[in-house]
């Protein structure tokens, strides 16, 4: 058992166990309904003229959610239920207690939302030549508009508008290259589950999420090798408002529901691909990013999304006397994100880290007959296409996290996370067929 020692040196009591730690009990209880009916009309249109196309298009959906919580958790002492946080009228041991037992976290909710939208959208593309340069832009504009009802309450109609745009040139260069810019102004209405907080109440005010988004992009195709290569490169920008702030709290999303963060995100995106062997597509991926958000003005913190650099590899390669077969290698290393927090806890006390992930795939398979290989007689003539392989998924056997179930100390009634850990090592047989 874990437990607190007296340390006092003129304590009669020294060195003994003065409060025990690690010893009692949680029960975390949920038994949750949810019932939505979700209808929705649509109409989309294009039309083409040469180089030049315009599309458009209007959506109404109807959404009806039935939702009913009921959520607790009992914390045990040594046979002693852990009474809730900042409960009054407590003066035991001098005086007796004799208020009802309740949880130490109790939610009993029922929630009957309707959901009316109302959206559309407009896009102009064409394509041209400017000077000896190729060109492509698209300009476009989405709207919408939805109002809530629930629990005798009822939202104003909101309506939103969302332009967007983006221009791409191919400069007539020797090298083979694509420059690409694009923007917009972006909107993103809730969803039922975002208008609902911790405590399972409903906003039916709840404003859409914007942001600003900004990308700048490369393609370059080129030989190497004397085989076909192409390099893809990506910047991006966003700057968001009326953020709506959320948490993982082991693998349930908990949002907060009141538009009360700002955040951003910037990164890098690296993409190398082609034949490092002859008649075999391989590649190489880098990825950094960085997202923050402010809840309250109190400054930034990492977002749940926050993993900030990818590292992938996919390696393909063939026996040149047997070309039917092959094998891969597929290596993958990301830095770990943040390990969420606590239903009902602040974030800002939680922000350790999950380890970092990472993961060797290796597979081999044999192609008995496909478009290039068929046959005319026996038993493979009755297929199109017959492929069979074995593949080894983790071969490494890395305990890879990818939340944290969150356990509480009796005494301290502090919180610690314990990772919940992915599939380890897994040998697969695959069979491919089609008649």
């Amino acid at each position: 058992n874990l437990g607190e020692v007296d340390t006092d040196i003129g304590s009669e009591n020294f060195g003994d166990v003065e409060f025990s730690q690690g010893v009692g009990s949680q029960l975390n209880h949920a038994r949750n309904d949810l019932d939505a009916l979700f209808t929705n009309a649509e109409i989309r249109g294009k039309y083409k003229d040469d180089r030049m196309q315009f599309e458009f298009g209007a959506k109404y959906q109807k959404e009806d959610i039935r939702d009913r919580i009921r959520e607790w958790e009992v914390v045990d002492s040594l046979g002693f239920s852990i009474r809730p946080p900042g409960q009054t009228n407590n003066n035991q041991p001098y005086v007796p207690f004799e208020g009802p037992i309740t949880p130490f976290q109790n939610i009993r909710t029922e929630n009957n939302v309707q959901i009316n939208r109302i959206s559309g959208f407009v896009q102009f593309n064409e394509r041209f030549f400017w000077s000896d340069n190729e060109v492509w832009y698209n300009i476009g504009v989405r709207a919408h508009n939805w109002s809530t009802r629930g629990n005798g309450l009822n939202s104003k109609n909101q309506t939103i508008i969302s332009p967007r745009a983006q221009f791409a040139i191919k400069p007539n260069w020797e090298k083979d290259m694509l420059f690409r810019a694009s923007g917009g102004w972006y909107s993103q209405p809730p969803s039922y589950r975002e208008l609902r907080d911790f405590n399972g109440n409903i906003n039916v005010d709840l404003k859409a999420q914007k942001s600003i988004h900004l990308v700048l992009g490369m393609d370059y195709s080129f030989e190497m090798w004397g085989r076909p290569f192409k390099l893809t490169a990506e910047a991006y920008y966003k700057d968001m408002t009326n953020v709506n702030s959320y948490t993982i709290d082991n693998v349930r999303i908990r949002y907060r529901a009141n538009n009360n963060a700002t955040a951003y995100a910037n990164g890098v995106d690296l993409r190398l691909n082609g034949e490092f062997v002859p008649g075999s597509d391989s590649w190489i991926s880098l990825g950094y990013l960085k997202t923050e958000e402010n809840q309250d003005n109190r400054g930034n913190i990492s977002r749940p999304t926050d993993q900030r650099l990818k590292f992938g590899i996919l390696f393909q390669d063939y026996v040149p006397n047997l070309p039917n077969l092959k094998a891969y290698l597929n290596l993958v290393y990301n830095t770990g994100v943040p390990g969420g927090s606590p239903a009902y806890a602040d974030s800002y006390q939680f922000q350790q880290r999950l380890r970092d992930y990472r993961r060797a795939d290796i597979g081999v398979s044999y192609i008995f007959t496909d478009v290039n290989k068929r046959y005319t007689s026996g038993w493979l003539s009755k297929f199109k296409e017959l492929s069979a392989g074995l593949e080894l998924f983790n071969m490494f056997d890395i305990q890879n996290s990818i939340t944290n179930t969150w356990v509480r100390d009796v005494y301290s009634k502090r919180q610690y996370g314990i990772p919940n850990f992915m599939t380890g090592r897994i040998l697969n047989f695959k069979l491919a067929m089609k008649l």
